[in-house]
């Protein structure tokens, strides 16, 4: 069985671009090399991120993420076992304020999340909504 997280967080206010393009290098490379999918977007100093894969893994990186002294205000929108994966290319994707395909990814994930119950996926469309406004 499979697990996703998702959250929002707010960045600290000294982290910069240059630091934040590194935590989208680094994460994706190490949710990938440990098979973890999912989508982290940051934008106008927020995040937001799915992540899902084996369930002991999902928790166990969530424990860290909650630590991370590079963002507060962390909010939980949901933590759920799912039946089938909710990204099925198998790589996480990352979007950031510089990222050119931006509004192509964004629709792409509207489709990830359609197995979702439909409360969650609400909340999580809403969130979308609000992020895409304020870039």
């Amino acid at each position: 069985m499979r697990f996703a997280i998702s959250y929002v967080s707010t960045a600290n206010y000294d982290l910069n671009q240059a630091e934040v393009a590194e935590i989208l290098t680094l994460t994706e490379e190490r949710n990938n090399n440990e098979g973890v999918n999912g989508l982290l977007i940051y934008s106008e100093g927020s995040f937001f991120e799915v992540i899902e894969g084996e369930e002991s893994k999902i928790k166990e990186l969530y424990k860290g993420i909650q630590v991370d002294p590079r963002h507060k205000n962390l909010i939980l929108i949901f933590g759920k076992k799912i039946d089938k994966p909710l990204f099925d290319d198998k790589e996480a994707h990352f979007i950031s304020e510089n990222t050119k395909h931006r509004k192509m990814k964004m629709e792409n994930f509207l489709y990830y999340i359609k197995d979702l119950d439909q409360n969650t996926q609400k909340a999580v469309k809403n969130i979308l909504t609000a992020i895409g406004e304020n870039s």
